[in-house]
């Protein structure tokens, strides 16, 4: 009985953890789909939005990677592997917003926020 509710303490602690992490992940997220809507109704071009999606969300950004080099740290890493770790992570979000622009810039498809 003490080893499930250690155990049960221990996912539960994890849990909120990780929900802080999702939360700052799903607040860059959504402003990069933001940026990724504005620019396909303002019919931008793919260099335009190249350069705006780069320098978009720095809040939401910073916020994000503060909190991946802090759950990356916890997880023991030094601080220059979870830094390039969260900056690779970022990179591949926006990676992603660049491609659906892309696929949606010609015919106005939108991103839908995620709840």
């Amino acid at each position: 009985m003490m080893m499930s509710l250690a155990l049960a303490m221990a996912l539960n602690m994890a849990a909120m953890k990780g929900d802080a992490l999702d939360t700052a992940r799903k607040g860059f997220n959504n402003c990069l789909i933001r940026e990724h809507n504005e620019s396909v109704k303002a019919k931008k071009s793919a260099s335009e939005f190249n350069e705006a999606i780069q320098k978009a969300c720095p809040t939401e950004r910073q916020t994000y990677f503060d909190m991946l080099v802090k759950s990356e740290r916890s997880y023991g890493s030094k601080q220059a592997d979870a830094e390039q770790y969260a900056s690779e992570e970022i990179q591949m979000m926006i990676d992603g917003t660049t491609s659906s622009f892309g696929e949606n810039v010609d015919n106005g498809g939108q991103l839908a926020e995620e709840k």
